[in-house]
């Protein structure tokens, strides 16, 4: 078999095994991830509704500012209705003190409303909380049972990758390696039975006596896979 058929050969051979691994460990890894995601998530909505509660009593207090100038004014018109010398002088007054109520009441509905807008931020981060701890509850146990699962394999898929890594770098077709690391895309597969493991034909006698003989990559006549012999 040549040199450079027998790494690319060794690759998948690694490979296959590192997936087995993986597949072994079941759904925990994808399950922590979504766990891992979500407690970010959520915890990004918590720091944006804290700073847009800040934002809110800034707002407020603002309102509130505006409220106490316009009680100060009001107790200096109702000062003055005191000391009006005619009606013009009454009248302007009225307007004035009517306008001012107005100005207030709408402001005094903005403060209401602002306290209603904090509390319902409140609710839904008391709410994030509570996801989060339960979350955060749950990936503990998660990455306490897959950590225990892969210290089964966490020699072998070390060393695994290390071989990998070391085959990558030696193997000379280096188009081959660009489309053989393209998780979508699968390169080679192993002859099971006299048939490919990747579509499942038979494949033709003179076919398979290409293949064992190792001399270079052979593609699969049905699904153009690179096909080689596993004699374990």
């Amino acid at each position: 078999m040549e040199l450079e058929t027998k790494k690319i050969i060794d690759l998948h051979k690694i490979d296959t095994r590192l997936r087995e691994i993986e597949e072994e460990k079941g759904d925990l890894p994808e399950i922590i991830r979504e766990q891992q995601d979500n407690i970010t998530d959520f915890n990004d909505k918590v720091s944006s509704y804290n700073n847009e509660i800040d934002n809110l009593n800034k707002l407020k207090s603002d309102y509130n500012v505006n409220i106490s100038d316009f009680s100060l004014k009001l107790e200096t018109y109702n000062k003055q209705m005191d000391s009006v010398q005619n009606n013009k002088e009454y009248d302007a007054l009225l307007i004035e003190i009517d306008h001012i109520n107005k100005e207030n009441d709408e402001l005094t509905e903005k403060v209401l409303e602002v306290d209603q807008k904090v509390d319902d931020l409140k609710n839904s981060i008391e709410e994030f909380s509570q996801k989060i701890e339960e979350l955060s509850s749950k990936l503990e146990v998660n990455e306490e049972e897959l950590k225990e699962k892969s210290v089964e394999f966490s020699v072998e898929e070390k060393l695994l990758i290390k071989d990998k890594e070391s085959l990558l770098s030696k193997i000379n077709d280096k188009d081959f390696i660009s489309s053989y690391q393209d998780e979508d895309k699968e390169m080679v597969a192993s002859i099971y039975s006299g048939s490919c493991s990747s579509c499942y034909t038979s494949l033709p006698a003179q076919t398979l006596v290409d293949v064992k003989k190792g001399l270079s990559l052979i593609a699969c006549p049905n699904c153009s896979i690179y096909l080689y012999f596993d004699e374990e």
